[in-house]
């Protein structure tokens, strides 16, 4: 396999590197002169690292990763999510995306990157062309084989049979996930609809169960069976999620934000944000600015 080298900016400017000393990869060649309904461009695996990231500007191909252990983040097209193991993010072309590791508990991964003439079509015949994170996917023996057959040979003549059968596999068992997760107890659903409808309000969860006339205890079990998080995380990560907009798209004051979304005060508001997302509002405005 081979090692990025120093590489920190592609010749176009299009993709942004951190460390990627702990990147691993291999990659495939391809006939000019042919088509083929899958080509692969790279399928490596990361090590590893607390200083790995990749920005993309604009993706020209498909980015398919499986988390083996740790931790990460990705963005994608100004959406935020936590990664861990056993979860997939799936990047399409055309997207503007960013992806790490985790500080703390940086992740291993598992990646392909493709192009494909027909695979857009069979994502969103499937349902997952909407979707970014796939969690307990139990994809993995999918990803090892992947590798399997990188090693084996890097010509994409002789492989895109192959690639395609494992490719359409992944699909299958995502499909299958969101079918058997389509089927939401009304009380998940009772407490995702109350919790959209607070984004703008103060409020406990304890105050919101008795809204709804369920247990503390019912309602997060519920919500989390079927959301994979818990009522008060899902309702934070949305309010910072429209945070993060105002900050950027307006010249609302902190306070003024802060007061909109509900939160006690502009101090309270300001350290969370911060312990969430690791910038203060103040810099992140900046920032992304």
């Amino acid at each position: 396999m081979l090692h990025y080298e120093n590489k920190k900016i592609d010749p176009k400017k299009n993709i942004l590197y951190g460390s990627t000393s702990g990147e691993e990869f291999i990659w495939f060649t391809t006939d000019q002169n042919k088509k083929y309904p899958v080509v692969v461009e790279t399928i490596g695996i990361t090590h590893p690292d607390k200083h790995y990231f990749i920005k993309r500007k604009h993706s020209d191909y498909f980015v398919l990763e499986y988390v083996v252990s740790g931790k990460g983040y990705v963005t994608c097209n100004d959406e935020e999510y936590e990664v861990n193991e056993d979860c997939i993010y799936l990047l399409q072309p055309g997207t503007q995306h960013h992806y790490g590791a985790d500080k703390k508990n940086p992740y291993q991964k598992i990646w392909i990157n493709f192009f494909s003439s027909v695979f857009g079509d069979i994502f969103a015949a499937y349902g997952l062309s909407d979707k970014v994170i796939f969690k307990n996917t139990g994809c993995k023996q999918y990803f090892d084989e992947l590798l399997q057959i990188a090693q084996k040979s890097s010509d994409n003549e002789k492989v895109y049979l192959q690639i395609s059968k494992v490719l359409f596999a992944i699909t299958l068992t995502l499909a299958k996930q969101i079918a058997d997760n389509s089927e939401v107890s009304t009380t998940a659903n009772l407490v995702k609809n109350a919790l959209d409808n607070c984004l703008y309000r103060k409020i406990t969860v304890e105050e919101l169960a008795k809204e709804i006339n369920v247990s503390k205890s019912q309602m997060t079990r519920e919500f989390k069976k079927h959301f994979g998080t818990s009522p008060y995380k899902y309702l934070l990560d949305k309010k910072l999620a429209i945070a993060k907009h105002l900050l950027v798209a307006t010249n609302m004051r902190i306070k003024e934000i802060s007061d909109r979304l509900g939160f006690s005060d502009e101090y309270y508001f300001s350290n969370l944000f911060k312990e969430r997302v690791g910038s203060s509002p103040r810099d992140y405005r900046s920032k992304k600015r």
